[in-house]
C-alpha cells in the first residue's frame, strides 16, 4: 500500500471537525510535518511531489494515475478554451495559475508551454514557492495583493477550483484584478459550482452540508456560500448560477465577454467559464 497523505480515515476526520480549535490544531501539526519532509519522487511522476499535496491522496499507482488524469484533462480544457477563442499555445505569451497549489496542473501544462512563461501565485505560498523551485516557474505575488494599477501582463489567467470556495466579495475583487492583468485579446479559464455540482452535493460528504438548501438558495438567488465550520479563515463551498456568473462577470470585469461555458464539463461536475478580453 503506497503512502497517504490523509492520516485520519473519514469518519474520525469528521468528529475533530467538529471542534474548530483541535481540527486548527491538528491541520497546523499536519501541515508541519508536511514542510519538514519536503518532497520526494513518487513513482509514476517525472517530477517530485510535496508532502502538503493533497491532491494526491497516496502513492498507490491508481490513486498517481487519477492523480495525473485530472491534471491533463485540465490542460485539454484550457486548450481547448484557447482554440474557442481564436487563439492557440504558441500565442500565449505569458500564463498565470492562480492557486496553484503545490503545482499539479504546472506539471502537465509544461508539455504545452514552456515553463519561463508561467507565472504561479497561491495563498499558500509554500506550494507556489515550492512550484516555482521545482518546475522553473515565476512566482509572483497573490493578485489581489499587488497595490496600484497592474500592466496587462497576460494572454492566460485560469483558477481551478478557487471561486468554488469563495465569498461573492472576494471572487469579485479577484476576477476584477485579474482582469486587469489581461492582455487584449487575453483569455481567463475559472470553474465553478453551478447546478450540475448542487444537484449532486452529497459528493462533498460533508456532515454540516444540506443539499436541499443549496438548491433552493441557487434556484431563488442564484448564489450560495457556507464557509467551512471548521476553518476560522473566509473558505468554504460556493456555489453560482449561470446567470449569476455572467452578471458578475458584466458588473465588475466589463472588458470580458463569454467566449464559452459549458455546465459541469469538468469532471462532470465543475462549470467551465471562458471569456476573453475585447
Amino acid at each position: 500500500m503506497g503512502l497517504t497523505t490523509k492520516l485520519l480515515p473519514t469518519n474520525l476526520l469528521n468528529m475533530v471537525k467538529r471542534s474548530r480549535p483541535i481540527y486548527s490544531a491538528a491541520r497546523r501539526m499536519r501541515f508541519t510535518a508536511g514542510t519538514a519532509l519536503g518532497s520526494r519522487f513518487v513513482a509514476g511522476l517525472d517530477s517530485r511531489a510535496h508532502y502538503n499535496d493533497f491532491m494526491l491522496n497516496s502513492t498507490t499507482l491508481t490513486d498517481v494515475e487519477s492523480y495525473r488524469r485530472g491534471a491533463q484533462a485540465f490542460v485539454d480544457i484550457l486548450g481547448n478554451s484557447i482554440k474557442a477563442a481564436g487563439r492557440n499555445w504558441d500565442s500565449i505569451g505569458r500564463a498565470l495559475e492562480v492557486g496553484c497549489g503545490y503545482g499539479r496542473i504546472i506539471r502537465e501544462l509544461r508539455s504545452q508551454l514552456p515553463s519561463g512563461r508561467i507565472d504561479v501565485c497561491d495563498v499558500i505560498d509554500e506550494g507556489a514557492r515550492f512550484t516555482a523551485a521545482e518546475f522553473g516557474v515565476r512566482r509572483v505575488p497573490v493578485i489581489e495583493q499587488v497595490s496600484g494599477h497592474q500592466p496587462e501582463t497576460y494572454d492566460l489567467i485560469y483558477l481551478l477550483s478557487v471561486y468554488t470556495h469563495l465569498p461573492l466579495s472576494m471572487i469579485e475583487e479577484n476576477l476584477a484584478a485579474a482582469a486587469r492583468t489581461l492582455k487584449t485579446g487575453g483569455i481567463i479559464v475559472f470553474t465553478t459550482h453551478g447546478f450540475v455540482s448542487a444537484s449532486t452535493a452529497e459528493r462533498y460528504n460533508q456532515y454540516w452540508l444540506d443539499k436541499q438548501t443549496v438548491l433552493n438558495a441557487l434556484s431563488q438567488d442564484g448564489y450560495y456560500y457556507e464557509r467551512y465550520p471548521y476553518y476560522y479563515d473566509e473558505y468554504g463551498l460556493t456555489w453560482l448560477s449561470t446567470d449569476q456568473t455572467k452578471a458578475l462577470v458584466a458588473r465588475v470585469a466589463p472588458d470580458l465577454k463569454l467566449v464559452r461555458h459549458d455546465a459541469g464539463h469538468l469532471d462532470g461536475h465543475q462549470d467551465v467559464f471562458v471569456f476573453q478580453k475585447a
